[in-house]
């Protein structure tokens, strides 16, 4: 009995010794990754900081985040990372998006995601199994469990601003932009689902006043959105996708 405290004791201290390791990740999602057998998987749970460069919307229903790492992360990139994806670790929601690629619908059938996509710019703390990807050849996390947008000066504003929300271009046939009045003192989160009521997406902003939603794969219709900030309502409405 006393080898197994010492063995639990031991764990504790590597965890509290290495915090990137100090959380656990969400396997159920490999149920959803799109040919998950050309992913070969270097850790199974690990979180990463920095911050987002890009959004990239695939027809699978993922969304590539490229995010510049923080110094201590800079070992998770390899060869590839830096000639194809800019130096970038690219991190990997599933089923965060319509799925149009008629082979890769069956892998986010009955699956709703629950990971908020940050803005470009947002400074985040991202979780999720350290993989390469084969088929490429760089290194990502995916699938992502969870995103969470750290202040970048890690002090949040005591006096709560409720920015305003402006939508534009209604209709829209590429892109969908979420402007917010000023910066939020606390992260604002945007829902948006389809007329019959079927998430279409769901993003965060904490640093960011702009939100750029590429609406190529939303396919044409009425859309409603739902502003959301310390759990209340800041703006809702519709708008239109016109291919």
């Amino acid at each position: 009995m006393r080898n197994v405290y010492v063995i639990v004791f031991f764990a504790l201290f590597l965890s509290l010794c290495n915090p990137a390791k100090a959380q656990t990740c969400d396997q159920s999602l490999w149920g959803h990754v799109y040919n998950s057998y050309r992913l070969a998987v270097h850790d199974s749970c690990i979180s990463v900081t920095g911050k987002v460069y890009s959004l990239i919307y695939e027809a699978d229903g993922d969304i590539h985040i490229r995010v510049t790492v923080d110094t201590e992360y800079n070992y998770m990139l390899n060869a590839t990372n830096y000639s194809g994806q800019y130096g970038k670790l690219v991190c990997e929601p599933v089923c965060a998006t319509t799925c149009t690629q008629a082979d890769a619908i069956s892998s986010c059938a009955s699956f709703t995601n629950t990971v908020f996509i940050p803005a470009v710019g947002e400074y985040v703390k991202v979780t999720g199994n350290y993989v390469t990807d084969n088929d490429h050849g760089w290194n990502e996390l995916h699938p992502v469990t969870s995103i969470q947008i750290v202040s970048s000066t890690g002090i949040q504003n005591t006096v709560t601003v409720v920015p305003a929300v402006t939508v534009f271009p209604n209709p829209s046939t590429d892109y969908v932009n979420f402007n917010l009045s000023e910066k939020p003192s606390s992260p604002v989160f945007i829902t948006i689902s389809d007329e019959v009521g079927r998430l279409a997406g769901q993003y965060q902003m904490l640093e960011m006043k702009e939100l750029k939603i590429k609406s190529k794969y939303l396919p044409s219709g009425k859309y409603y959105y739902h502003v959301a900030q310390d759990s209340k309502t800041i703006g809702n409405g519709t708008f239109v996708v016109a291919h």
